[in-house]
């Protein structure tokens, strides 16, 4: 594993934040290896996990939906978050715009969300960004995703801030202010 000595930072943060956290098998034949969702509940064994970062970015899939929401979500959380936008779309076809968001912009949200969260932790950015993360297994010096967060052109910040977690930065800046702090500060790292 990448970085082992970040596992329990980000396990407390996580529980710190609300997120069930649980060690074992149920981290069996995940999306990612070592990590797995079952009703809400991120499952973990440090044996098979690539890097800590990986379960952060699971979390930052389930923290851009709504707390009321997660204990409905499991491996496939773009199979699970499409069947919530499906059944929440009112009557006049105006989809929940919380879970619109999380079904169109997750990906993007859930990367600037754990890089955000590594910052904060004080780890080191290897611990999310390793070889073969984001798929990703050639590179000279810094990851491409960690450059493109930081040169400020990453949707994933500017989705973050039209969700009100943190403020716009970037070369999204000009979409918008609404008061916050820029990213990577978060405001909130959860929609509750």
């Amino acid at each position: 594993m990448y970085h082992p000595e970040a596992l329990e930072p980000i396990v407390s943060f996580l529980r710190g934040i609300g997120m069930e956290v649980e060690y074992g098998e149920g981290a069996h034949n995940g999306f990612l290896p070592g990590v797995n969702i079952h009703a809400g509940v991120i499952h973990v064994d440090p044996e098979t996990l690539l890097g800590p970062g990986d379960l952060l970015h699971e979390a930052g899939h389930i923290i851009v939906v709504p707390r009321r929401y997660w204990h409905r979500l499991g491996r496939d959380l773009q199979v699970d978050i499409e069947a919530l936008l499906e059944e929440e779309t009112g009557p006049d076809n105006a989809p929940n715009p919380e879970l619109n968001a999380a079904a169109r912009q997750g990906e993007f949200m859930s990367q600037a969300w754990s890089y955000a969260a590594v910052l904060h932790l004080g780890l080191p950015m290897g611990c999310l960004f390793f070889p073969g993360s984001y798929k990703c297994d050639r590179y000279e010096g810094k990851h491409p995703m960690q450059a493109w967060l930081e040169q400020g052109t990453h949707f994933g910040p500017m989705a973050l801030a039209q969700a009100g977690m943190t403020g716009f930065f970037g070369m999204f800046a000009y979409m918008g202010n609404n008061a916050l702090p820029a990213f990577p500060h978060m405001t909130r790292w959860t929609l509750d």
